[in-house]
């Protein structure tokens, strides 16, 4: 079957008054980038004005129901009010009452490593604490821990940032000191203070990127797929994602600023404002979609014969008519359940003051991840933000462009994501699909600008004798 969207003008105007009569308006409006949002109230004036001149009657039969079931609708709604307004406002004093501090990690000298000791690290950030009474949750507003993994570019100078409550620098060092004890980590005040940002004297460009596919356990092109899991001891063989991402974020000049953000809570379960739900839309997604490819295996056989009996016997081998490429997502959708979950925040930004702001640099961003993407698995792609804007009509002369600009720049200053006001939807990544984005490359990556220490550093030999003065000079 055809999708909406490519239908024809008139038959797009027939499906409106037809089955999924909705989904076919939101597509429409999708197409045309109209907001719903924007868009319903009108719609639901002109219905309810186009009503009272038919019949006025049933526009005052109808409020009167609607006062009539008031002990029944309205408790419920308040509640519904009360009860989100009560959460946004004790997580957000919660979230501002903690203190919160920046890691800037100086690369090795030597990375030898693969990419899996950074997973080992992330595996080790998986912490769901924090939140585990439903007082804790909805009285105190407690939430499990929030980091952010990030990678600037200051006028071509690239750093590697770990965003984090305080009280975890401790722990977090230990164990990245454990997979990479050449590193140095240091605390350091926040890069994106020293940006005295306004729309009049910065131009801005940034979006927030999500997975295009689903299911959301489909995983996008890993260091796995790369190969970077074997032959750690010949890296000029190997071939990193990411030294295309450092290169570019290299290439910014004076006045530039190209940063990127992952901001990252471990995955723990449905929740509606404090409360925790039975289903598990990650697990249960991944699960209608390894179902979806096997009807669709099966659905393409029995389409081969015409006899009936036939059909069921075929309709019974399940997965043995999986072809090559769809046997490879039903495993990688499997090996991405054995994963530690992640929910994620990715955002990137591209700052130019006044005239250094370049245009070009906005669909190197937009693409930014492009080395991670595989066919028929997923990719990450540009969802809000700046991108949206695509007519005149969106845009309000100006004033929208500005306010998303500005809550951009907020949003990323205070690694907003999981809080409201300020919470998205987020993508679920697990820690192998993070590693890939969010690694130490190997030393064979040249990218100028990246930021190393110096030299490596060792501990004194134990047998160093001890002393002060020329006492210890040999005799």
């Amino acid at each position: 079957m055809a999708k909406f969207e490519d239908e024809p003008f008139w038959k797009k105007y027939l499906l409106f008054w037809g089955p999924g009569a909705a989904e076919n308006l939101q597509d429409w409006l999708d197409d045309w980038t109209i907001e719903p949002v924007a868009v319903m109230p009108v719609l639901f004036l002109l219905v309810v004005w186009l009503a009272d001149v038919l019949d006025p009657g049933a526009i005052a039969g109808t409020f009167a129901v609607v006062v009539a079931l008031s002990p029944v609708w309205l408790p419920i709604y308040l509640f519904v009010f009360f009860w989100s307004t009560w959460i946004h406002y004790i997580r957000l004093a919660f979230w501002f009452g903690q203190k919160h501090i920046l890691l800037h990690i100086e690369l090795p000298p030597e990375v030898s490593k693969s990419p899996l000791a950074m997973e080992l690290f992330l595996t080790g950030l998986h912490n769901s604490g924090g939140e585990s009474t439903f007082i804790a949750r909805t009285w105190e507003g407690k939430s499990r821990a929030v980091w952010s993994l990030e990678i600037a570019s200051n006028e071509g100078r690239v750093d590697f940032y770990l965003h984090t409550r305080e009280s975890w620098r401790n722990i977090l060092e230990a164990k990245l000191y454990g997979q990479f004890p050449e590193a140095k980590v240091t605390q350091v005040d926040d890069y994106v203070n020293k940006i005295p940002f306004n729309t009049k004297e910065y131009g801005l460009w940034g979006c927030e990127f999500n997975k295009t596919a689903t299911p959301q356990a489909l995983p996008i092109k890993s260091y796995i797929d790369y190969g970077l899991d074997k032959n750690t001891d010949t890296p000029e063989i190997q071939v990193d994602p990411i030294t295309n991402v450092l290169e570019h974020m290299s290439s910014v000049g004076p006045g530039e600023y190209l940063w990127v953000q992952i901001v990252i809570r471990a995955r723990k379960k449905d929740e509606w404002y404090g409360f925790y739900l039975s289903g598990d839309k990650y697990k249960d997604g991944a699960k209608e979609g390894i179902k979806k490819i096997t009807e669709g295996a099966i659905k393409r056989a029995q389409e081969l014969t015409t006899d009936e009996a036939e059909q069921k016997k075929v309709g019974t081998r399940g997965a043995m008519l999986l072809t090559g490429g769809e046997k490879l997502r039903v495993e990688a959708i499997e090996h991405s359940l054995t994963k530690n979950i992640f929910e994620c925040g990715i955002r990137g930004l591209y700052i130019g003051k006044g005239d250094k702001f370049k245009g070009i640099n906005i669909g190197s961003l937009v693409h930014f991840f492009a080395p991670y993407r595989y066919p028929d698995y997923n990719s990450l792609m540009p969802e809000r933000g700046l991108s949206i804007f695509d007519y005149p009509w969106q845009d309000w002369g100006g004033i929208r462009q500005d306010k998303v600009k500005q809550n951009l720049f907020f949003h990323y200053k205070h690694r907003a994501h999981f809080n409201a006001p300020y919470d998205q939807v987020p993508c679920f990544l697990t820690t192998e699909e993070l590693a890939t984005l969010w690694h130490f490359p190997n030393s064979m990556v040249k990218t100028p600008g990246l930021s190393r220490v110096p030299s490596r550093r060792s501990e004194a030999p134990p047998n160093l004798p001890v002393g002060t003065g020329p006492t210890n000079l040999p005799q």
